[in-house]
């Protein structure tokens, strides 16, 4: 699906943009690596907890074509739904798939609704907004809509566990401190999966993926602005200052995405 969404949209993208643009769209590799983690239990309403720009939705709809998807994000607006709705249009989709402006800490569902819970690299967002108290409400929010025998998948390369190795590692811890999104432990993730039915096994995927220096600060620059949205203001010369020298020379990596998969009991 992440080569049928860079099709639909590379005529779109300004070409000096194309490089960091395709990488993040790449990173779809990771998307349908944790799909497939769910296919086997053959979910028919799936719930996808900040759906964004729409990535995971459009990667779950095609992989779960017998599915019907609920995305719900609390930036409901022209950089999220907007784009997502396009998606759904785009690849014919729309009857398909529901999305909804609401908070993930207070979800607006009964009970044990949902069939599967998924969400990719949405925690960090919620952790820059909302602390790690959000990130641990939602964690909660997530199991109490899932049925008995539901699935969970909650991906995220914002733990501490994903830092890379030597400078990459520095880069990946300055970037969680100026963005604020450094994410708990897993361990204090699983602690609460486990008091509300779910007893997860972490899995880990290795992305591959690297940013070319001039590719790498222009994301990082970009991220500055996609942060104001939530709130987060982010002093860039002070941030370039310690970490400039490692991104001029290395670029950046992507680093590891951890997934949290288990069966509410």
């Amino acid at each position: 699906m992440w080569k049928r969404i860079y099709d639909a949209v590379a005529d779109r993208i300004e070409e000096k943009d194309k490089a960091f643009e395709l990488a993040d769209i790449r990173f779809g590799e990771a998307r349908k690596w944790l799909v497939e983690q769910i296919s086997p239990f053959y979910p028919r309403v799936v719930l996808e907890v900040g759906y964004g720009q729409g990535y995971l939705t459009m990667e779950a709809a095609c992989a779960l074509s017998s599915a019907d998807l609920v995305g719900v994000d609390l930036l409901h607006e022209h950089s999220t739904v907007a784009v997502t709705r396009w998606y759904t249009r785009h690849f014919k989709m729309e009857r398909r798939i529901s999305l909804i402006a609401c908070d993930s800490m207070s979800l607006p569902f009964k009970g044990e609704c949902f069939d599967s819970v998924i969400s990719f690299r949405a925690l960090q967002d919620i952790q820059s907004t909302r602390g790690e108290k959000g990130v641990l409400a939602t964690i909660k929010e997530s199991c109490r809509v899932l049925k008995k025998n539901g699935v969970i998948a909650i991906a995220d390369d914002s733990f501490p566990s994903c830092e890379p190795a030597e400078k990459q590692g520095k880069l990946f811890n300055a970037i969680k401190r100026y963005w604020r999104n450094l994410l708990p432990p897993t361990e204090e993730i699983i602690e609460v999966m486990e008091k509300n039915g779910i007893t997860p096994e972490a899995l880990t995927y290795n992305p591959k993926e690297r940013l070319l220096p001039q590719d790498a600060e222009k994301e990082l620059r970009l991220g500055v602005e996609c942060a104001k949205p939530f709130g987060v203001n982010v002093d860039f010369d002070s941030f370039w200052k310690e970490t400039g020298e490692v991104v001029r020379k290395q670029g950046r990596v992507f680093p590891q995405v951890v997934l949290l998969l288990g069966i509410k009991a």
